[in-house]
C-alpha cells in the first residue's frame, strides 16, 4: 500500500528492519513477548522507518498490538495508516488492549468486557508488566462500522 499524499509506505517487515523494530519496542515499553518478524507491518517515509504495528494471530481471533510511531512522526497520521492496514488484512475477530481507547474508536473499535482467554492473558500481562499510569481497556473491532 502506498499513500501519495504523505508518501508513507506500508510494508512487510524485513530482517534488517526487525532489529530496529525490536529496539523501538523496548524503548517504547511495548509488548516484547515472542516477537516474530512476519507479525509486523512497517510505515516508512523516504525509506526510513517511522512506525510499526503487530498482528498476533490466535485460534479464532487476532490482536492488534505493539503500535509504535517514532516521536518526530507522531500526530501525522502514521499510526492511523498502520491501524487501517491491519484492519484491512485481518480476517479474524480483531481485539486490542489499549491505554488510549479514544484513538481506536474512530476505526470501529469498542470497549468490551467479554473477550477470549488470549486477550485476557494480554490484559493481565500489560497490567502486571508494562508500567503505565493509565488504565488498560480491551477493545474489539466492530466490522460493521469500519471507516
Amino acid at each position: 500500500m502506498y499513500d501519495t499524499k504523505l508518501l508513507i509506505q506500508i510494508l512487510p517487515c524485513s530482517d534488517n528492519d526487525f532489529l530496529l523494530v525490536k529496539k523501538f519496542i523496548n524503548e517504547f515499553a511495548l509488548d516484547n513477548t515472542n516477537l516474530k518478524r512476519e507479525q509486523f507491518l512497517l510505515a516508512k517515509f523516504n525509506n526510513e522507518l517511522v512506525g510499526f504495528v503487530r498482528q498476533k494471530n490466535y485460534s479464532g481471533c487476532s490482536e492488534l498490538c505493539s503500535l509504535g510511531v517514532i516521536e518526530s512522526y507522531r500526530l501525522k497520521g502514521v499510526g492511523s495508516k498502520l491501524v487501517k492496514a491491519i484492519i484491512h488484512q485481518c480476517k479474524n475477530p480483531l481485539y486490542l488492549v489499549a491505554i488510549i481507547p479514544k484513538f481506536f474508536t474512530p476505526f470501529g473499535f469498542n470497549e468490551i468486557a467479554d473477550y477470549p482467554n488470549e486477550i485476557l492473558n494480554k490484559l493481565q500481562y500489560c497490567q502486571n508488566s508494562l508500567g503505565v499510569p493509565e488504565p488498560y481497556v480491551v477493545m474489539k473491532l466492530n466490522k460493521s462500522i469500519v471507516h
